[in-house]
């Protein structure tokens, strides 16, 4: 799917639904904060209800060192196919560059039930600074 067709796909979802509140929206926030500690591609999450119907959900990940940035894409987005969707629907789309990876996803309960917009974005490790070429450091 691509950023057209997901967009097209969210914002038919929102306006034939509503978004999720209260302790249903408390849950699934506390859902993505376990779910995302406990991979093993990750070593750093926060997430936070942002107020904004277009996404509900905001995770910020970092990666482990060595991960890069095709493994954390399908990490996030077996995280959230496996452990944080809903069964009743769920679109998404996951877009990259050579230093981090965002899945922006929607998910709904149940056919006239409540959805559930997120996104998450994580980075991968930056290796320790490199010493310029043929400065040898001292030590």
């Amino acid at each position: 799917m691509d950023l057209a067709e997901f967009a097209a796909v969210k914002q038919s979802v929102m306006s034939e639904s509503f978004p999720s509140a209260g302790d249903d929206l408390g849950g699934m926030v506390m859902d993505f904060d376990a779910y995302l500690w406990q991979s093993p591609l990750i070593n750093e999450v926060s997430v936070r209800r942002t107020g904004d119907r277009n996404s509900l959900i905001a995770a910020t990940c970092q990666a482990v060192p060595g991960c890069s940035t095709a493994e954390l894409a399908a990490e996030l987005e077996r995280v959230w196919s496996q452990d944080l969707r809903y069964s009743h629907f769920e679109a998404h789309v996951i877009t990259a560059d050579e230093r981090k990876v965002r899945l922006d996803g929607v998910t709904q309960i149940a056919p006239d039930g409540f959805y559930v917009t997120a996104s998450i974005i994580a980075e991968t490790a930056q290796p320790a600074d490199r010493a310029p070429e043929g400065h040898v450091p001292s030590g």
